[in-house]
This record gives structure tokens, sequence and C-alpha cells, in this order.
């Protein structure tokens, strides 16, 4: 089957759930290690546990559907391209929710499995906007390969985690049988894992979006990164802005300023679908980081994908650009 489509996603989908706390390096709940800034993964019966308490204790802000290649495209799709997603999600509520938005946004969604219990995500924030994430993989993803993936596109191809070890197979999988040169972030999940872990990706990759910790966690050079064969490194830097780095050349650019944040969930993500989008506009590599610089920060002016730019606004953002 061949489709025509400007981007492919895969990775996880989550229903994300919003709540703030007053204060994340006081915070506790039994032995959960809560740093800001910091993300993890808990069993379903502890998730659910941690969630009950903050239905209790905490104070519930937003919610919506999540997962950071999913954010992705769900930006990319908002500014009119065309897009596929690949993943999994459960026969649940959660489940319905998650395609609605897909659907309402016309992301093609008919390779995204509907079995078992959804992945859930929550989103700690205080009230200095520091941010803490707790991620349950539900059982959907055991059944990805029932997706029967059979097609052959010719768009730019965005991969971020899974966390559960089936849609982790899956992924290397699609990347053996298709042979893919990819966008990439691995997020705190896949660095978590180590670089031999990641050795697979990496090898794929084109284009990486990366953080400075994630980077140093991995302890790979850049000297190690072109030998893999990446083409185009956009090393994230938060407060500091972010910085584009080939072998041939190196861009450094300072954060847009903005006068309210409310939220920086998914700002990376938002980044991601900024320099994607230019890079498939086929504009400069500075221009593509500007616009990912520009996305990521009108995130942060809602929570979760709420925070998102529409149509008209990236589109007058571009003319400006040009």
């Amino acid at each position: 089957m061949s489709l025509k489509m400007d981007f492919a996603g895969c990775g996880a989908l989550n229903w994300d759930i919003f709540f703030e706390v007053e204060d994340l390096n006081t915070f506790q709940f039994e032995n959960i290690k809560i740093s800001p800034g910091r993300e993890i993964v808990l069993e379903r019966k502890q998730f659910l546990k941690l969630l009950n308490f903050l239905e209790k204790k905490g104070d519930f802000l937003f919610e919506c559907g999540g997962g950071s290649a999913a954010n992705t495209i769900y930006a990319l799709s908002c500014w009119g391209f065309k897009a596929i997603f690949l993943g999994a999600v459960g026969e649940d509520s959660f489940g319905e929710k998650i395609l609605k938005e897909m659907e309402n946004l016309g992301i093609n969604s008919q390779f995204i499995v509907q079995r078992g219990n959804t992945s859930l995500a929550l989103i700690l924030l205080d009230k200095k906007k520091d941010r803490f994430i707790a991620v349950s993989p539900g059982d959907s993803e055991k059944f990805l390969e029932a997706s029967n993936v059979s097609f052959s596109l010719n768009e730019i191809w965005h991969f971020s985690s899974f966390a559960s070890k089936e849609g982790q197979i899956f992924q290397k999988k699609i990347l053996e049988t298709y042979n893919l040169r990819i966008s990439f972030d691995p997020g705190e999940v896949y660095t978590s894992l180590g670089k031999n872990f990641l050795n697979p990706w990496l090898k794929s990759t084109k284009y990486l979006f990366i953080t400075e910790y994630e980077l140093k966690e991995l302890g790979l050079s850049w000297e190690d990164l072109w030998k893999m064969g990446i083409k185009k490194v956009f090393l994230k830097k938060g407060e500091k802005g972010a910085e584009f780095l080939s072998q041939e050349r190196r861009i450094e650019l300072p954060v847009y300023k903005v006068d309210k944040i409310v939220d920086n969930t998914g700002a990376g993500d938002y980044f991601n679908a900024g320099v994607l989008a230019g890079l498939k506009l086929g504009l400069s590599d500075e221009i593509a980081l500007k616009l990912g610089l520009y996305s990521a920060a009108m995130s942060l002016r809602n929570y979760g994908r709420s925070g998102c730019l529409t149509k008209e606004e990236f589109q007058n953002y571009l003319n400006l650009l040009k």
C-alpha cells in the first residue's frame, strides 16, 4: 500500500493527566524518586496508588492525549501537514479519547491497534512550574504486531520511545523491515537503557533530537554520532535555547522569550515539530531551528496540547522568517 503522507510517527500513545502540587522538591509518595525535570516508569498498581493520592491531595488541572512522537505529529497536523501514526491504545475510554483527538485533526490512525489498556502518564507541576512525569504503560503495546504494517512511504519518519519491551521490539522490527533513516528523540525512557540498547535506533537516525542531559547520560561524543551516520543534531538546552550541529557547522540560538509560562510539558516535542516542519519545507537549518524554538516557547502558554500553535499562528511566524 502506498500512502501519500508528509510524516509518519511511531511511539507511545498516552493519556496525560495533569496535577499541581506545592513543591516537587519536597513532595513524597512511598519509595518513588521524584525529581524536577525527570521522567520515570511505574507499574500500573503503584501508578494508580499515586493517582488516587493526587486526586485527594493534589489539584487537578487538565487532561489530554500525550506521548512524545504523538505530540510532535499532533502539532504538525495542526499546521496542515498530512500524517500517519503507528502505535497502540486500549479498548477503554482513554483510548477512545486519544483516537478522537487524532480523528479531529485528520491524522491517519489505521495502523493504531486498539486492544487491552491504554498507557497513562501523570504530569506533576509545582508552583515554580517545575515538572515531573510518571508513565504507566498499559498492555495495549503487546498487540502491536497485529497492526500488520505493510506499506511504503516516502515521508519523514519520527520515532520516540515506547516504555514497554513489546513496543521497543516492534519499533526495532519496523527499522529493520524498512531500512529507515529516521528522525529520532530517545527521551529519558530510552536514554536510561544505555547506548548499547539505543545502537539500532542511532544507526538508523538521520535527524537526532536530544537534550544536554540525555547526551551526557549516553556518554557519546560528537564523533561517535557522526560515525553512526547521523547527519543533523538538534540539541535542546532548556532555558539556554538550542543548537544545531552537523559535521560542517554549528548554530546556537537563545530561547524565544515569552511573557507567560503555564506548563512546559511537551515543549521539547513541539520544538521537534517546528524543526521538522522547517526541514520538510526545505528551509535552512537556522530557520528550522528558529521555528522549533518559537513552537516550543509558545506551547508554554497553556497545559499540554492546548498550548500548541494554531495553523494561522504557525503560518504567520513562518511568513516573518521568510
